[in-house]
């Protein structure tokens, strides 16, 4: 009986070692999810709460080249052809929700001031970002905060509003490391602008502290709160510094060409009648009438023919400078209609000896904009009452967004950095305290912000830490 009991035991011990046996692949199992989890909750501490990476923020492609020709709606997009100016145009085309056909205006239409142009985008970004198009969301307040950046015309407190919604908006849309990199460029600007008074630092300063909370960048939060209160119990005040009013030639009366208006009573005519033609079309995609396109096409290559003699003939023989800017202003702004008709633009090919030679149309483009940036540096060197090189760096930054939207390929932006870097220098040897439009380049991508003299030329090293 003994022996049988210890033979007992000794089988239960079996089955005991052999259930361990088979329990141990599985405890080392979840031990090491426990140990992955760790690890992962670490390393993802590290990377969430570390300075953010902003490398892939400077990634840039011209607005033009991102129009979807394929999204544009029949509804509102004939209207620049349809002799609705520009800025009642992109109000139209918000108004109805037509998302591409607004971005393709403000891609192609260099005739919205800056503002327009800045204010445009914001809305877009919020209504891509509706739509769930995140990728046209995140270009269009990457454009916003770029032209902020070098627009001469906007006020350093106009900048800092697009900023602060084109940060909101990327944030939202999960592109953090471009709304980092542009939170930072409003630090700079919150802290450095001669223009802010004290309590309008002190108020700019704490909205920037509530940016980076919300990107999560907990050290500058606080290093902008502290500097908000810092500022906002300062007994003394800021010096005034009168807004900067930006350098722009005066455009005078254009020379009257009856040939040139009737051209273009013609061609407003057929875009009508092509635009209620289709206006019931359902898809957008559908075939347009060819009889009303022909009409249309016909009326764009006529009105072509008669500017391009008035401009040969009436630039050359303009002595008045103000008339020479209205009608180089009037060329780049036809040439650029036609090079949008040219690239398909308005959703179908309107003009077919211009859709097969588009970079033709661009190349006479580039050469438009080149004179008539050109002739706008003379003016700027003889600029009076401005500071001749303070009007200069008013052009070069013009030349820089008409290269960076992809209107003017005749102009390198290699050369126009080069350009603006020796007007700065100029203008930080003898000009009132100012914010410097400066480079930030990583590797072939750069970028632009605005700086105070000592920080100027540091790049990476400008930015807040």
């Amino acid at each position: 009986m003994t022996v049988s009991q210890g033979s007992s035991s000794r089988r239960r011990g079996r089955r005991q070692n052999t259930g361990l046996g088979r329990l141990a692949p599985i405890l080392f199992f979840l031990f090491g999810c426990i140990l992955i989890a760790l690890a992962a909750a670490v390393f993802g501490g590290y990377f969430l709460f570390r300075t953010v990476d902003t490398s892939d923020a400077l990634t840039w492609k011209a607005p033009i080249d991102q129009v979807d020709n394929r999204a544009l709606v029949n509804e509102t997009v004939l209207l620049p052809l349809t002799g609705v100016n520009s800025a009642d145009a992109l109000s139209a085309t918000l108004d109805k929700a037509n998302l591409e056909n607004a971005y393709a205006l403000l891609a192609y239409d260099p005739s919205l001031s800056d503002a327009a142009r800045i204010g445009g985008l914001l809305q877009l970004g919020a209504h891509y970002a509706k739509a769930n198009n995140i990728a046209k969301s995140t270009s269009s307040f990457q454009a916003a905060a770029l032209l902020a950046t070098l627009s001469p015309e906007l006020s350093d407190q106009a900048r800092m509003d697009a900023y602060q919604q084109a940060s909101a908006g990327l944030h939202t849309a999960g592109a953090n490391s471009l709304a980092r990199l542009i939170t930072d460029q409003g630090y700079l600007i919150a802290q450095f602008s001669p223009t802010f008074q004290r309590d309008a630092r002190a108020r700019r300063l704490n909205q920037i502290a509530d940016d980076y909370a919300t990107l999560g960048v907990g050290s500058l939060s606080a290093q902008a709160r502290q500097k908000s209160l810092d500022v906002a119990g300062a007994t003394t005040q800021d010096q005034a510094i009168p807004t900067h009013v930006a350098f722009s030639p005066a455009a005078g009366k254009l020379p009257a060409s009856p040939q040139v208006d009737a051209a273009m009573q013609t061609r407003i005519a057929a875009a009508k009648q092509l635009s209620d033609d289709i206006a019931d079309l359902t898809p957008s995609s559908a075939a347009w009438p060819s009889d009303s396109i022909s009409q249309l096409s016909d009326a764009l290559l006529a009105e072509d023919d008669a500017r391009q003699a008035y401009y040969n003939n009436q630039i050359p023989q303009a002595k008045d400078p103000a008339v020479q800017i209205a009608l180089m202003h009037d060329r780049v702004n036809w040439l650029a209609l036609k090079y949008r008709v040219a690239r398909g633009a308005f959703g179908k090919n309107i003009v077919d000896d211009w859709s097969q030679d588009p970079t033709s149309i661009a190349n006479a483009w580039g050469d438009a904009w080149f004179d008539l940036l050109g002739v706008s540096e003379q003016q700027a060197a003889t600029a009076k009452p401005q500071n001749p090189n303070q009007a200069m760096e008013d052009v070069v930054r013009d030349e820089l967004i008409a290269t960076r939207w992809g209107w003017n390929n005749r102009m390198n932006e290699t050369d126009l950095i080069g350009k603006l870097g020796d007007v700065t220098q100029q203008l930080m040897s003898t000009s009132t305290p100012a914010l410097r439009l400066d480079t930030l380049t990583r590797g072939s991508k750069t970028t632009f912000l605005l700086v105070p003299d000592d920080l100027y030329g540091q790049g990476d090293k400008a930015l807040p830490k």
